[in-house]
């Protein structure tokens, strides 16, 4: 009886273990740096300008964005986590939805900075890691 030749043009299981191992740890790393307290609330912040901006627009009328100890979205509050400080910013959507001036917002904890630039024009803002 002939013996079935085997199929080499697979993996073992063991190489494939390896693999998807180093595959885990590098997207472990990359998710736990993305994570960090900083950037969830330099995301939520973007989220909320962009919230302000689009109500400007839809309601035809300015809407106001002041950052100091608290941010103020149009006389809502919003609190800032206590490990993170950032620059005392305002200024306002006007009923185009354009804003008031152009800036970059530089916030940062124990561990890193990040900003929020913001452009006239467009009325666009986007986030950068210092």
């Amino acid at each position: 009886m002939d013996k079935p030749y085997p199929n080499k043009n697979g993996f073992t299981l063991v190489e494939m273990l390896i693999v998807l191992f180093i595959v885990s740890m590098l997207g472990f790393g990359i998710s736990f740096r993305m994570h960090s307290s900083l950037h969830v609330f330099m995301k939520r912040l973007q989220t909320l300008c962009i919230t302000a901006q689009e109500k400007a627009y839809v309601d035809h009328k300015k809407v106001y964005v002041k950052l100091n100890d608290k941010i103020y979205v149009d006389e809502v509050e919003y609190l800032i986590p206590n490990d993170i400080v950032c620059d005392s910013v305002s200024f306002y959507y006007n009923a185009k939805g354009n804003m008031s001036k152009a800036m970059s917002l530089h916030c940062q904890n124990a561990s890193s900075q990040m900003k929020l630039v913001f452009q006239v024009g467009a009325g666009r803002v986007r986030l950068e890691k210092e």
